[in-house]
């Protein structure tokens, strides 16, 4: 069909949707992929040819309508872009080739293959550019070659690639995909957190280390593998060393296994030696020449440091550096600092002279950056101006930016270490090892002659170690242990490992685990309680159920177990969000990070979010408002607006970038939380913690997720193109404000909107995600993770009371604990009289068990708000009017309300600080949760894991709160014991149907919730919550003083039982005269048992009555009030300890109680509560009858307050 150019000139884009569809189908196989680059390069091609028609023809105009030349004209161009997309494609390859060719690892491929046939194990040493990460995979996949230098089909077809960082999983699958032609398959996948592109025909796939390791708890052979390449090595990463040691345990259990270690220059004979002197394959680099200058400090420098970085000799760098090179002449500038607080020293002064000579941009580069200021660091800079990036160690092998001409290398490095004492990490400041220095070096050479500047002299790099201290012996060891222990080694102390850590840190977390329950000995019988275990013990511990559950959170084992105890009270959903926001980076920028105005109207906007409870309820409350406003933007039309006062905060136009930059909240870290609190949920779902979905729910979310991953995949497919800097990049603040006041931030959000209709409307979801511009993050929290449902969440956590929080708090100390903190008794002098600019609190000193004299971080919500802290002065005076009529107020120290401060971590920089707190109320937390209790003979003086002592006021409010605790601790345990049981068998179950051990039918039953069980665990959960909340409300134990107990004051703390032979004076004194008077043995078939340690009667495992040393009257503190009067039977600490132990064995006999007991029984030494109606509880409760008035009471256990006001109104009627 003949046809003229003007046929060209119709507007083609009023049917654009109609022609997208014929030309452009949605399919997989498309040649054209919808809403690629190509597919709007083709619409931008199409305007331009009509520009150029329309110039040059004479007649004819454009016309609205679509003849049939049209579409014809339409077709040819098509064709034409479509074979110019081929040429160019087939010169990317031929390119493609070439390169590959010129790099140095491939006269390295026979080498390789021929050393693999021989040998399981070969290490691959290649300096930075050679192309191992990328080559490698590619030579075991095609394996070798044939005459005309193509695969013959013999490599290996299921090979796993693992990397320490899941950025570089993505790049490396994106690249090696590419080098395969397999960009749009899935021969090459990926598989990180939260995120993967594996299919059942992905053949080489690339992981993170962790990722594997959790993959081998599953499957210790790993035999959907059969090869394995662990790159950089070098690195040291605790990962790497366990799954070194682990893969060399595997290789002697697999023949055919084949594993390759890849690794820089450094250090390679200590892998090859690990592995039986596995054969070395060093491959030359390929930099460029690099021109390495030493500039030390000059004398008066070195005699004016401080703690301080002097930022002149880097001022004087960059002046240097426009002196001598032209600035037409292409280079950027990467300076390595030690730390954050070094490139903000950096910072100020170089935009200072980056503005006076516009020759400069100034970006910082470090781990607490949005990661839309980190991509910053890689757009390109116009001409005439050079980029200058002040990174930490982050830019040493995490990632590399093109253009690097110059480096400059302070030399120092700020490194965590572990102190297992002090229970406590230590980021301080070191020299670099040799390796790392030549790692910065090389940053100068990769795209061509570069300078190397270092801040130091030749002597001092000859005196730098040569290695960086593996990371093995610079973390805690718990959550190694435990992993290695699950995957079923019974001994950590001999697993193999290349360099293995101390054996004081190993031997400390084998004992926090099994404090904390995870891990238990197999002889662990009653009499071995007191006994100290031998050495050899050590390999009879064994995994509890709670162990293995903790092991599958991908979390530190104390959030895990935040996540249980919240899963046994039914607080799992604001649980979840607390422990995903304690899981991630801080999503909150720290104030610190700004100066002057900027961090003052920071403070101000996140003023609105703070909670006084704590970091992690601040985290919390901005995460909730996020989601509101994300739910908002997607459900509801710009013009309507909530009416509920719940929504008043955020306005439905609110720009929800606008409002991340006000308050310094990162987005990308509030989108990991919903990823980690999805997964947390699910992993509780599968142990049977939490009521799982409904079958229809799965299978909507199956389908959602496959809509995901496809537009995951049209992402891909849009190639990110690198903006063009300019100088107003220098002012980061303001350039960021004008970038979201211009951005139309709302379409992504209306998008979403039409995508949405377009669903309920019928019209198909695929349509949709074509059509539509639809930003894949807010498509994944509409999608996989119900958005609506969050927002609803969100809006129950504001409706939570007081009486909520103080629960909830006390569900996060059994997980945090023994993470705790007091503060110091000069603490209300530091907050009157200091703080200034930083905080009121700012000066507040607190002390933790293993540590003491720690302040708050810079950036903790109680350094401004230190007030919430100490006792209500008004509840102080409620307080004594009813505890002491003749006083008006508390002697000085005691008061209901004392609080502690819970953390996360113990962080040391330049001095110790805490990291993530949140209060709790002291008494009630120590009750509940310490791992020993001992007391005096009336229980009015505590000592809990003998370094806090506690004085109470009121004997009876002392024996009542210590006995309740001991109701709800057995409790507590007796429903974890069931639920964890519970979660063991369903794991066997489940493992007997994956073998196929369970037929048919049998498989539903097999999994089916045993109901009795099931029964039983709801009534402890509903038993334990009351009389949880009961307890907190009634303030516990009364009035109290709480006090630091010092070393010297813990010599002298417990009576000690003398033995047998007379003449022996004990531990407690030299003078047998001051030794306290022998306790009465109890009775003979008694379940209480003398302390042999320290004295005393033993109630339980944890709660020893009478162990402490007495106090004579005249060593008593002069303000110390006289205990109540109580008869001789309360005063008989035997006594004390039987009644104490009847409520324990009480709590233990409730859940296998089935009939009422018969009998009525005298119940006036004991707390019990007043039940009105019949209750489910009824059929398993004891009744009693009051002396008094005669009126029936029922106990079921619960140790409430409710008999001491029942006794009071006895006792007002009388």
């Amino acid at each position: 069909m003949d046809f003229f150019d003007s046929d060209c000139l119709c507007d083609y884009t009023i049917k654009k949707k109609s022609l997208s569809d014929i030309f452009f189908p949605t399919h997989s196989r498309a040649p054209i992929p919808r809403h690629s680059n190509a597919y709007n390069d083709f619409w931008n091609f199409l305007q331009k040819l009509q520009r150029v028609i329309r110039s040059k023809c004479d007649q004819g105009r454009s016309s609205t309508g679509l003849s049939s030349a049209n579409l014809h004209c339409l077709h040819l161009v098509y064709d034409m872009f479509f074979d110019f997309l081929q040429k160019q494609k087939l010169a990317k390859i031929i390119k493609l080739q070439r390169d590959q060719a010129a790099l140095p690892m491939a006269a390295y491929r026979v080498p390789l293959l021929s050393h693999l046939a021989t040998h399981q194990v070969v290490v691959v040493a290649g300096d930075t550019g050679c192309g191992k990460s990328t080559q490698v995979p590619q030579y075991l996949h095609n394996g070798d070659l044939d005459s005309n230098d193509q695969p013959c089909g013999r490599g290996y077809k299921h090979i796993a690639v693992t990397q320490p960082r899941r950025i570089a999983c993505i790049s490396l699958a994106s690249r090696v995909s590419t080098e395969l032609l397999n960009e749009c398959g899935s021969k090459v996948g990926y598989q990180v957190r939260f995120e993967r592109s594996r299919t059942k025909a992905t053949q080489i796939l690339f992981l993170t280390e962790g990722l594997l390791l959790r993959q081998m708890q599953l499957d210790p052979f790993l035999k959907e593998y059969d090869a394995l390449v662990l790159d950089e090595v070098h690195e040291r990463h605790w990962q790497t060393d366990c799954l070194l040691g682990l893969v060399k345990c595997l290789v002697a259990a697999r023949p055919e296994l084949r594993v390759v270690l890849m690794s820089a220059t450094i250090n390679v004979k200590l892998f090859s030696s690990f592995f039986g002197n596995c054969p070395i394959l060093e491959v030359p680099g390929r930099l460029f020449p690099i021109d390495l200058k030493y500039i030390p400090p000059t004398p008066s420098e070195i005699a004016q440091s401080s703690d301080r970085l002097d930022p002149s000799p880097y001022i004087r760098l960059l002046q240097r550096i426009d002196a001598k090179y032209l600035a037409t002449e292409r280079g950027d500038l990467l300076v390595f600092l030690p730390g954050m607080a070094e490139i903000q020293a950096v910072m100020e002064p170089a935009k200072a002279y980056a503005e006076q000579t516009k020759r400069w941009i100034i970006l910082p580069l470090h781990s607490t950056l949005s990661a839309r200021d980190q991509e910053k660091v890689f757009h390109v800079a116009p001409d005439g101006v050079r980029k200058c990036v002040l990174s930490t160690n982050i830019a040493e092998t995490s990632l590399t930016i093109d253009g690097i001409r110059f480096v400059a290398d302070s030399g120092r490095v700020k490194e965590l270490s572990w102190d297992a004492t002090a229970r406590m990490r230590r980021l301080k400041e070191f020299p670099v090892s040799k390796a790392s220095a030549d790692q910065r070096k090389g940053r100068a050479g990769r795209t061509g002659p570069g300078v190397c500047y270092r801040f130091y002299t030749q002597e001092d790099y000859e005196e730098f170690e040569r290695f960086s201290t593996p990371e093995i012996r610079r973390v805690p060891l718990e959550t190694l242990a435990l992993q290695m222990m699950v995957m079923g080694l019974p001994d950590v102390t001999r697993f193999p490992f290349i360099e293995p850590p101390e054996s004081k840190s190993l031997e400390e977390a084998l004992e926090r685990l099994q404090s904390h329950g995870a891990l238990a000995r197999q002889d662990n019988g009653e009499g071995s309680r007191s006994s100290a275990p031998s050495p050899n013990e050590q390999t009879l511990l064994t995994v509890t159920p709670l162990g293995r559950l903790l092991a599958d959170l991908p979390v530190e084992f104390s959030l895990g177990r935040m996540l249980i105890m919240a899963s046994l009270l039914g607080l799992v959903e604001p649980v979840l969000s607390l422990v995903a926001g304690m899981s991630v980076q801080n999503p909150l920028t720290p104030t610190t990070a700004f100066t002057g105005t900027e961090r003052l109207r920071r403070t101000e906007s996140l003023a609105d979010y703070e909670s006084d409870h704590g970091d992690a309820f601040t985290v919390m409350r901005v995460f909730d408002e996020w989601l509101r406003i994300k739910s908002e933007d997607v459900t509801q039309p710009k013009q309507e607006s909530h009416s509920d006062p719940q929504w008043s905060r955020a306005d439905s136009r609110t720009n929800i970038r606008r409002w991340c930059r006000r308050i310094g909240a990162q987005e990308q870290r509030l989108h990991e939380m919903v990823r980690l609190r999805n997964q947390f949920s699910q992993l509780l779902r599968d142990a049977g913690l939490w009521a799982d979905r409904t079958t229809q729910q799965t299978k909507v979310a199956q389908k959602r997720t496959i809509e995901l991953n496809r537009a995951r995949r049209m992402e891909r497919m849009r190639t990110k193109r690198r903006r063009l800097l300019t100088l107003q990049d220098n002012d980061t603040e303001e350039r960021s404000e004008s970038e979201d006041e211009n951005e139309n931030a709302s379409e992504p959000a209306s998008n979403l909107r039409k995508w949405l209709a377009a669903v309920g409307a019928g019209r198909g979801s695929r349509a949709g995600l074509n059509t539509l511009d639809v930003s894949v993050r807010d498509l994944e929290l509409v999608l996989c993770y119900d958005l609506s449902s969050l927002a609803e969440s969100a809006l129950c956590h504001e409706s939570m009371t007081q009486a909520d929080l103080i629960l909830l708090k006390v569900v996060l100390a059994g997980g945090l604990y023994p993470h705790l903190a007091i503060g110091d008794t000069a603490n209300a002098y530091r907050v009157a009289n200091r703080g200034g600019s930083a905080g009121p609190g700012a000066e507040m000193v607190f002390h933790t068990r293993a540590k003491g004299f720690v302040t708050l971080n810079p950036n903790d919500v109680f350094v401004r708000h230190p007030d919430v802290l100490f006792p209500d002065p008004k509840l102080r005076e409620k307080t004594a009017s009813i505890h002491d009529s003749s006083s008006d107020s508390l002697p000085s120290g005691y008061a209901s309300d004392h609080q502690l401060l819970m953390y996360l971590d113990l962080m040391e920089t330049t001095k110790p600080f805490l990291v993530n707190t949140i209060r709790v109320p002291a008494l009630p937390t120590l009750l509940l949760y310490c791992r020993e209790i001992d007391t005096d003979s009336t229980a009015t003086r505590l000592v809990f894991d003998s370094w806090l002592e506690v004085r109470l006021i009121d004997i009876e409010a002392g024996q009542r709160a210590l006995a309740t605790a001991v109701w709800l601790r057995t409790i507590m345990d007796r429903l974890m014991e069931l639920r964890l049981q519970e979660c063991a068998q369903k794991r066997e179950r489940q493992v007997a149907i994956d073998s196929g051990d369970v037929e048919g039918d049998q498989k539903s039953e097999r999994l089916d919730v045993n109901p009795e069980v099931e029964r039983r665990c709801r009534r402890l959960r509903r038993i334990l919550a009351e009389g949880l909340a009961a307890f907190l409300a009634a303030s516990p134990g009364g009035p109290h003083a709480i006090k630091r107990l010092l070393a010297a004051d813990v010599k002298q703390l417990f009576r000690k039982r003398l033995p047998e032979p007379p003449g022996h004076f004990g531990l407690c004194s030299n003078k047998p005269d001051l030794n306290p008077p022998p306790l009465p043995n109890p009775e003979v078939g008694s379940k209480i048992e003398m302390n042999m340690s320290k004295g005393g009667y033993r109630v339980t495992c944890y709660l020893s009555i009478d162990s402490l040393f007495p106090e004579a009257q005249h060593t008593k503190q002069p303000d110390l009030p006289i205990p109540d009067e109580v008869d001789d039977e309360s005063n008989d600490s035997l006594d004390l300890a039987e009644r104490i132990h009847r409520q324990f064995v009480n709590a233990c006999e409730i859940e296998v109680t089935e009939k009422p007991v018969e009998h009525t029984r005298d119940f006036s030494g004991e707390d019990v509560s007043f039940v009105e109606g019949d209750t489910e509880l009824d059929s398993d409760a004891d009744k009693f009858q009051c002396d008094k008035c005669g009126k029936t009471l029922l106990t079921h256990g619960s140790l409430q307050t409710v008999l001491l006001r029942h006794r009071r109104e006895c006792s007002s009627e009388v």
